[in-house]
């Protein structure tokens, strides 16, 4: 299952209290950065979930 980035929620990484913490803990390097904003790479998603569980904006969720 992919997961969803409210943009809105998440703001961006220059104003993210983990600076960017989704990208960090992603392993699978399915989250970058790109425009100061995270982006999914859904082909590199393992569902792991680290980004749902650590996001400090709850700004990521899984798809239905």
């Amino acid at each position: 299952m992919v997961i969803i980035i409210d943009k809105e929620k998440c703001g961006g990484i220059t104003d993210c209290p983990g600076e960017g913490l989704c990208i960090k803990l992603c392993e699978q390097g399915a989250i970058k950065e790109v425009d100061n904003e995270p982006v999914l790479v859904p082909e590199n998603c393992d569902d792991c979930d680290l980004c749902i569980q650590n996001c400090p904006n709850q700004a990521i969720s899984k798809a239905e």
